[in-house]
């Protein structure tokens, strides 16, 4: 849902010949190889071939009744593509995971997609049944009889369930820390960590002076006036966890959609991005998945209010949610009725970070542990955390409540952020070579491959003993350069 700052990308590839350790830092990272396209994956295999079975009713075509099921996983040619990829597995450390839904597939188009050796894990780790209290109704542990098996699947990291994967899950060692003033005065973070399929770099771009304006006319004068006020201040103060920290969403490329006609893509001016995340793992390239405006069945996060703060529409009347309340009060047949935006902001938060019991009296996990519900990494090894925009600091006119034109009223869920025990004014401040004391902070990154469908999550807290300065950058922004060559008036000419 995002593209990185252009400028970040252009330092990150120009990196060379010094190693700066600008920083200390520490975490972790969880990387989902898509098993069948993964660049890394495809490389790795060619030396490290499995065998071609010919199954001798090899024709997908063949009827259902016509196939030996009882011979599908155990022929010798099959143990032998177990031994290979079992192999593959102890040599690089990796865990599969195959969550896909694979009733359409006979049983011989099904040996042929499954991981092999994965069909005897596949109902204990993707079936309900095999994660409730009841012992009576657990699968039978074969595959091929579907039946008693209901897929489990993540309501926010759907593509755990979507593809076949390898996961590596490791410490951030890191051998290279760079931190950065660009020319158009971004702070940018940049990692090194070897790893054993190649080089993982990635990293995060701040505006230390974000904050969007708009043009308006006071006195028949126009004048620069801070848009609906401090941005980065309404969002440190979303969320309780946050207190003491600068909270910067890593929102570069995000959108809403139109509550009206969600094809219609409303694209943020970019001068509403306040930072990006980037990152290569060995042969991928992966960009920023940025704020979510919309649930994954895209349906705008946003309601509707009268002139008294109450609901009137919005999320909960559309009919395909994600999120439901929780703790909804007398178990009413729809947890979608919010009382008023903070009702509604509280939703999004119980179902994100705290989780709690819905109308049918079942408890709903939250989103911050879905990795380790769905994902084999534990939240120790891994702590995702999905942080919630809270927009109630921004005003809303009278008799505007129904407009959902900007940001009052909306709220986002934000898988990307840096967090920084700073002040505003004190960021504001930092030159290269000039930084009077440390900055302390965290980070989460939540990256993707539009190539290869692989994801990767990066969770880390720094320690900024040392700020460079841009040595590859350019004095004019781009958008100085064109302001310039198209003689565009800036506010006030």
């Amino acid at each position: 849902m995002a593209l990185p700052f252009a400028h970040a990308l252009l330092v990150l590839m120009s990196l060379g010949g010094c190693d700066p350790h600008d920083a200390e830092v520490s975490g972790s990272y969880a990387m989902y190889f898509a098993e069948a396209t993964s660049e890394n994956i495809n490389r790795l295999r060619q030396d490290l071939v499995p065998p071609v079975c010919e199954y001798e009713q090899s024709d997908p075509n063949t009827l259902d009744s016509q196939i030996d099921e009882d011979q599908i996983f155990v022929d010798e040619c099959y143990k032998d593509k177990v031994a290979v990829e079992q192999a593959f597995q102890e040599e690089w450390d990796l865990a599969p995971l195959d969550c896909r839904r694979l009733t359409d597939y006979n049983a011989i188009e099904l040996r042929d997609a499954i991981i092999p050796g994965w069909e005897t894990r596949y109902e204990e780790q993707c079936c309900a049944e095999s994660w409730d209290d009841d012992s009576t109704n657990d699968p039978d542990g074969n595959i091929l009889t579907p039946e008693d098996c209901t897929l489990r699947s993540a309501p926010y990291l759907y593509w755990l369930s979507s593809y076949s994967m390898y996961v590596d899950n490791k410490p951030l060692e890191t051998w290279r820390e760079e931190v950065v003033m660009t020319s158009e005065g971004d702070l940018q973070l940049t990692i090194h960590v070897d790893t054993r399929f190649g080089d993982f770099r990635t990293g995060w771009v701040i505006d230390p002076d974000f904050q969007p304006t708009q043009c308006v006319e006071e006195n028949g004068e126009a004048v620069l006036q801070d848009l609906d006020g401090n941005w980065v201040e309404g969002w440190s103060n979303s969320n309780e966890d946050d207190e003491g920290y600068l909270t910067y969403f890593l929102n570069a490329g995000t959108f809403q959609l139109n509550p009206s006609n969600t094809g219609d893509y409303w694209i943020f001016d970019e001068d509403w991005y306040a930072g990006a995340g980037f990152g290569r793992f060995g042969d991928e390239t992966f960009y920023l998945y940025s704020t979510d405006y919309a649930d994954p069945e895209y349906t705008p996060l946003w309601v509707g209010v009268n002139d008294e703060g109450a609901v009137t529409g919005g999320y909960g009347g559309y009919g395909t949610e994600v999120f439901e309340e929780l703790e909804c009060a007398g178990g009413e047949d729809n947890c979608n009725q919010f009382s008023d935006y903070a009702d509604f902001v509280q939703m999004l938060k119980d179902n994100a970070n705290n989780g709690g019991y819905n109308k049918d009296d079942v408890y709903v996990d939250p989103v911050d542990t879905e990795l380790e519900r769905f994902g084999l990494i534990s939240r120790d090894d891994q702590p995702f955390t999905l942080k919630v925009e809270d927009n109630s600091w921004r005003p809303t006119e009278v008799g505007d409540g129904s407009n959902a034109v900007g940001f009052d009223n909306w709220a986002g869920l934000n898988p990307s952020w840096v967090r920084l025990k700073t002040t505003q004014e004190d960021l504001a401040k930092i030159e290269p070579g000039t930084l009077a004391k440390p900055i302390e902070g965290d980070f989460q990154l939540y990256l993707f491959s539009s190539s290869t469908a692989s994801v990767l999550v990066v969770n880390g807290s720094f320690t900024i003993n040392n700020v460079e300065e841009d040595q590859w950058g350019w004095d004019a922004t781009l958008d100085e350069e064109k302001r310039a060559e198209n003689s565009t008036p800036t506010c006030g000419d």
